[in-house]
């Protein structure tokens, strides 16, 4: 009997745990997509598989991630505008993919290591959006990779300006994006990151990551 007992309080008191954690991961949560019809271009029946995929998708990388909750917030809600920009089928299945690969990352991957920054303007995420991530490659070696989203109903090659640079530890401050040879400097303060171009006069497009970016820590 008294055993009996036990096992049923032990069931009881897991149960009472894992309904703290649901609750408390409820308070990040954000509204599945489709739960109120409230944009029926995507919320249409040969979109429901995707659609549950993304809703099963953000819930578990709420409750396994260690990346900031409040990140897969903020993403979460980056995507949802742009998805929300879509004119064609082709749109909304690229999106629907491209979201769900970085549900997996936020899941999989250790984030520990990792820094993520969104670009802020007068206290708002700025547009476009902006998003840098510096990862610690190993003790002397750091890599900082980035997007400027774009019209998301462009090919997939054309989605987003790229950022990505390689540097070491002993200065992190004077970064050059590879991928257009831009020269920036890096100016860290606490929760925030200031981006300035150093070339920017001669290639005007060097200004797409300048700007004040927030920590998600």
């Amino acid at each position: 009997m008294s055993l009996n007992f036990n096992l049923y309080t032990n069931k009881a008191f897991g149960c009472m745990v894992l309904l703290s954690v649901l609750a408390c991961s409820s308070s990040y949560a954000y509204q599945p997509l489709c739960s109120n019809q409230s944009h029926p271009n995507y919320c249409k029946t040969q979109y429901k598989t995707q659609v549950d995929q993304i809703n099963k998708l953000y819930f578990t990388s709420n409750l396994v991630t260690n990346a900031p909750l409040r990140l897969l917030q903020d993403t979460q809600h980056m995507w949802h505008s742009r998805l929300k920009q879509c004119k064609s089928k082709n749109c909304f299945e690229q999106q629907f993919n491209l979201r769900a690969e970085d549900l997996n990352a936020y899941s999989a991957l250790n984030q520990s290591l990792t820094q993520h920054f969104i670009k802020y303007h007068h206290g708002k995420i700025s547009q476009p959006q902006t998003y840098l991530q510096i990862h610690q490659l190993d003790q002397n070696k750091m890599k900082i990779e980035g997007w400027m989203y774009r019209n998301p109903n462009a090919s997939l090659d054309k989605l987003s300006f790229a950022f990505l640079a390689y540097l070491n530890n002993t200065d992190k401050t004077k970064v050059t994006n590879n991928e257009t040879t831009c020269q920036y400097q890096f100016n860290y303060q606490k929760t925030l990151l200031v981006v300035t171009s150093t070339n920017h006069v001669a290639k005007q497009n060097c200004q797409r990551f300048t700007g004040i970016y927030r920590l998600y820590d």
